[in-house]
């Protein structure tokens, strides 16, 4: 029967989808600032100056148009001719600009009826303006401020006006006098024009008359661009509600990390290392696996046993975990090492190299043939006993005939040398070692089939 166990996420992963859910949230508020041109203009006057005359002129930025053509951004499906009963409104927002001044900026809603014979749809649709009415509504704001700045122009209705749609500029087209004025913005610059005579002008012109010119717009950076038909109180307040949202998140995430800082914490969890690390039911690497735990998972440590550890899983299940694939807690890690080193000590011998050779002792089994020698020095000056030779020995011939069976060497014998002054060596055919591997034969035949040089080296007490 197979047992499931559901693994909690992570709280440092919580918390990272909830920073990441903050981010996304604050760049999607700042991705809508990036299409759309506005019209805006910089007026050097107090903003209760600047709100008078906006007010003042109010009632002149809204009304019929006779034709869309030259007012709004053309378009082919469905075309502009298709339009009728068309109406355009201009709205302002007015507020300090920076570094002194006054920021207006100007929005046209253009709303027109579309008949559209060929697919049946008939409605009144929002059309986006091409900025003229946006700049003669700014115009008018600015005549408003300096009565006889401009001749004046003829309203939004005139074809006239339709024939010369304003350039795309955001709003700042050039005044007739590409010369800065050295007067105030309320004051009036002359300049002299010279007389011309072309075709289609009028005579009567004077060389010696005058113009009067505005003073020079001040040019800024483009402001966020607002949807067609969407006023700027509107893009206002979505922008504040997404900003109370993230604040709110902020303020959530940082309690949860002052939660996770404060709250008590166990002293006797265990980490798993990697992901798929298997939780066995027995302290045994053939046992059945339990479980595969996930990297960062905690479990309690119950106890320490060898290289194994055993953890509670959940309730009242059970597990084993190898030692050296968990982060141990504070306090068991050296109890972990030191029971570790207990059921593993340190090797008393090691293999300084190994050769292919000739058998050169007189052994009839091996004599004049191949044999794989194996040399053994001890890792401490303490003498060795004949046990330990033995258990060494045992495990260097089947390391040796695992190694000669997966290159295809062609050997006859093995032979482990000693190379120390109490040492000896100890030579077997590989039918031998082959035996000893699959466990066909005992030990101790396997030891009466060796020659072993000189016997009482390796002759164990008591037997």
């Amino acid at each position: 029967m197979t047992q499931s166990f559901s693994i909690s996420v992570p709280r440092v992963f919580r918390l990272e989808l909830l920073r990441l859910a903050l981010v996304v949230l604050i760049c999607g508020g700042a991705a809508r600032a990036q299409t759309a041109p506005t019209y805006q203009r910089v007026f050097p006057r107090p903003v209760a100056e600047v709100r008078a005359a906006v007010q003042s002129v109010h009632n002149s930025t809204r009304g019929r148009l006779p034709t869309l053509e030259g007012f709004v951004v053309d378009q082919t499906n469905p075309p502009l001719d298709r339009y009728d009963k068309g109406f355009y409104e201009c709205s302002f927002d007015v507020e300090p600009a920076v570094g002194g001044g006054t920021l207006v900026v100007a929005t046209t809603k253009i709303t027109a009826f579309l008949n559209d014979p060929t697919t049946g749809v008939s409605g009144y649709r929002v059309l986006t303006s091409n900025g003229r009415l946006e700049n003669d509504a700014l115009d008018s704001v600015e005549e408003a401020l300096n009565p006889g700045s401009r001749p004046a122009t003829p309203p939004p209705a005139s074809s006239a006006s339709a024939t010369n749609p304003a350039p795309p500029s955001g709003g700042l087209r050039p005044a007739r006098n590409f010369n800065a004025p050295n007067t105030g913005y309320g004051d009036l610059a002359t300049v002299s024009s010279s007389s011309s005579s072309s075709i289609g002008e009028s005579s009567s012109r004077d060389s010696s008359a005058t113009e009067t010119t505005r003073a020079a717009r001040t040019p800024i950076a483009p402001a966020a661009p607002l949807p067609t038909g969407e006023s700027v109180e509107t893009l206002r307040a979505r922008e504040l509600v997404d900003l109370k949202k993230s604040q709110d998140l902020t303020a959530y995430i940082k309690s949860l990390e002052e939660i996770e800082h404060n709250q008590s914490r166990p002293a006797n969890l265990a980490a798993v290392k990697k992901a798929k690390t298997p939780v066995y039911t027995k302290a045994a690497e053939g046992a059945p696996v339990l479980m595969y735990a996930d990297a960062e998972d905690e479990f309690e440590v119950l106890e320490i046993s060898g290289p194994w550890v055993h953890v509670r899983v959940s309730g009242a299940s059970r597990g084993w975990i190898r030692r050296v694939q968990l982060e141990m807690p504070a306090g068991y890690a050296a109890t972990a090492a030191i029971a570790e080193s207990a059921a593993n000590p340190a090797p008393a011998f090691q293999i300084s190299k190994e050769e292919t050779n000739p058998f050169s002792g007189s052994w009839d089994k091996l004599k004049g043939k191949t044999v794989r020698v194996e040399w053994i020095e001890a890792t401490s000056s303490a003498p060795s006993t004949a046990g330990e030779k033995l258990a060494f020995a045992k495990s260097v011939f089947l390391n040796a005939f695992q190694s000669i069976n997966g290159s295809q060497q062609s050997v006859d014998g093995i032979v482990v040398v000693f190379d120390s002054a109490d040492g000896g060596q100890i030579a077997a055919d590989l039918a031998s070692v082959k035996q000893l591997a699959d466990k066909s034969i005992s030990e101790a035949a396997f030891w009466r089939e060796c020659s072993l040089d000189p016997p009482e080296s390796f002759q164990v007490s008591g037997k």
